[in-house]
């Protein structure tokens, strides 16, 4: 999956997801981890682009999901074309997030519709 290696997902707190169907993307609004070391976390955009679908499974949790790690699964055939999805696991604190889609790539800002 283009992109998916630019990021460093772990610790990124997920603070919300906003999906845009009309142009097929979905954001994770995160507290990006600028600077790791010195514990600096910044508001950022995680969007998958060429986003297909999603599948949360987290248990009921107080305050935000944090992501622990993330792993492209495979290469996936969507009902509408056939080439070019990958489905990428989101494991959190709280469980694991499945999401479908052709790229990803961090935004200097977080999204709101």
């Amino acid at each position: 999956m283009e992109g998916i290696n630019n990021i460093h997902w772990h610790d990124c707190e997920i603070e919300s997801v906003v999906e845009i169907p009309s142009k097929d993307l979905l954001v994770l609004n995160v507290k990006y981890p600028e600077k790791w070391e010195e514990n600096y976390f910044v508001p950022k955009g995680i969007v998958f682009e060429g986003y297909h679908s999603q599948e949360v499974n987290e248990i009921p949790f107080v305050g935000n999901p944090t992501i622990l790690n993330v792993d492209i699964l495979c290469e996936v055939d969507t009902p509408f074309q056939k080439e070019g999805y990958f489905k990428v696991k989101i494991e959190t604190n709280a469980g694991d997030r499945f999401v479908v889609a052709k790229r990803v790539k961090l935004l200097n800002d977080q999204v709101s519709i």
